[in-house]
């Protein structure tokens, strides 16, 4: 099992974590503390974590990455009956969580932090693959048992060639306000980790002035966000001079930014603003790429990294091929324990075309996932779920990054309304990006299956849904 931070950085004094309350910790003294916690854990156990963006959760997942047991990073925020339900399909023996949290009242205390908890679940070890080394959800908030399998050697292959492109190291400070239980801001952390570089750690919003203190204090060099933070960074006129003067990298991925939004930052950031694209199943990044102000490359998402080989089939499919490519999914507990079925290979699931210096344009996507706010949502997900909460009526979802239509059969007054609170409150999904349609019957063909062209004619026709 290949160790994801460099040999020579796991016992130095640099700090690994430094906080807006002046705590800091090296990735020596982190080391001491995994060996500690070794005796509270068993040697490759299934953990599930509940993440924030406390100093705390930062520290224990560098832990648990340290004492290679498996992590399966979840939103903290994210419904507890979905949580419960993956609870049942995986059995991990731990969860970690929030004092406060539900789960802290029906498991048994393992270890106690200051405002944290590891609880024992009670549940018996199972075989999992010796390279396996982190799982992730496929569809953000949604629950969905389908689980992305990935390995030390992924991790490792995908970090250290995004740190060469973009030149992290030791010495450098990086601040993000994503979520870690997103394979992007969770990959934030391990670039630094992995070069013995320093994570500023804050739960301040980006938008109050304990945020921009803590930023100008550490003079942060590194910065990750979506184009929705860089709208509201624009808002608050957030770059000046000064940041920009000690600024290194500044990242925007998670979803396509409009051309306009890219070349102000651009001409704000010169060749200090990147765009990336990534996905889960590939450990992230696949292509980056800044930009020079007299060829700016507007709509790129990059050229792919060095590690990447990238082509386009038939189809005008994304295809990619590298060492960062995940071992496959998991739906069971069962297939915790398969080896390596994509074998470096993977289908993106999105169009895109390359130009004459290799540069990737997006087209949209072959498959049935949109993005709010940079997160990755299952459009699929969400109509099961919208059955099973109304069997009475039937549901059909379209949508594009930042805007789902929900189509439902019946004239209910008010389902509209009912429908964007729920998938708001369980889900996660901000009302502002769901709009409702009532529909007398959903368009079939011959064989029942729902015709999504034709509700997406039907969404062009509707004024306003997707014109954002």
């Amino acid at each position: 099992m290949r160790s994801i931070i460099k040999k020579e950085v796991l016992q130095s004094n640099l700090i690994a974590i430094l906080d807006d309350r002046g705590n800091a910790f090296t990735y020596k003294k982190l080391a001491n503390e995994a060996r500690e916690l070794s005796q509270f854990i068993v040697s490759r156990s299934v953990i599930f974590l509940l993440c924030d963006h406390q100093t705390e959760t930062l520290k224990f997942l560098y832990k648990v990455f340290y004492l290679k047991s498996i992590p399966m990073l979840l939103s903290a925020d994210m419904d507890s009956t979905l949580i419960e339900n993956l609870i049942k399909i995986y059995q991990p023996q731990y969860i970690y969580c929030k004092k406060t949290s539900q789960f802290a009242k029906k498991y048994l205390y393992n270890i106690e932090f200051d405002t944290h908890v590891l609880l024992k679940t009670g549940y018996i070890e199972y075989p999992v693959h010796p390279d396996l080394a982190l799982l992730l959800s496929t569809s953000g908030t949604t629950g969905s048992a389908k689980l992305v399998r990935l390995s030390y050697n992924n991790l490792y292959d995908n970090i250290s060639n995004a740190c060469q492109k973009l030149v992290i190291q030791k010495g450098q400070k990086g601040i993000s306000p994503l979520p870690i239980n997103h394979i992007y801001g969770l990959d934030f952390c391990l670039w630094h980790w992995h070069c013995g570089a320093t994570l500023l750690v804050t739960e301040e919003s980006v938008i109050s002035k304990k945020f921009l203190e803590f930023y100008k204090k550490e003079e942060a060099n590194n910065f990750a966000g979506t184009p929705y933070i860089y709208k509201i960074l624009k808002r608050i006129q957030f770059w000046d001079s000064e940041k920009v003067g000690y600024l290194h990298v500044a990242m925007s991925a998670g979803e396509q930014m409009p051309k306009e939004e890219q070349k102000n930052l651009v001409f704000t950031l010169g060749d200090k603003f990147w765009i990336s694209y990534g996905q889960t199943e590939c450990a992230y990044m696949i292509s980056a790429m800044n930009f020079d102000r007299n060829n700016i490359k507007l709509g790129s998402v990059g050229k792919a990294l060095d590690n990447v080989k990238i082509e386009i089939n038939s189809n005008e499919e994304l295809l990619v091929k590298s060492k960062s490519v995940c071992m496959g999914y998991a739906n069971t507990i069962e297939e915790l324990a398969n080896g390596d079925i994509n074998q470096g290979i993977i289908y993106t699931g999105d169009k895109a075309w390359i130009d004459e210096d290799g540069c990737i344009y997006l087209k949209g996507r072959l498959t049935r996932y949109i993005k709010i706010l940079g997160k990755r949502v299952n459009l699929d997900d969400i109509e099961e779920y919208l059955r099973n909460k109304f069997p009475s009526r039937e549901f059909a979802c379209i949508g594009s990054d930042n805007f789902i239509v929900v189509f439902f059969t019946g004239l209910e007054e008010n389902l509209d309304k009912e429908v964007s609170v729920i998938l708001d409150r369980y889900m996660r999904i901000p009302q502002k990006f769901i709009f409702c349609m009532s529909l007398k019957e959903l368009p079939r063909s011959n064989t029942g299956k729902i015709l999504y062209t034709m509700l997406e004619e039907l969404r062009i026709g509707k004024t306003g849904i997707g014109n954002m």
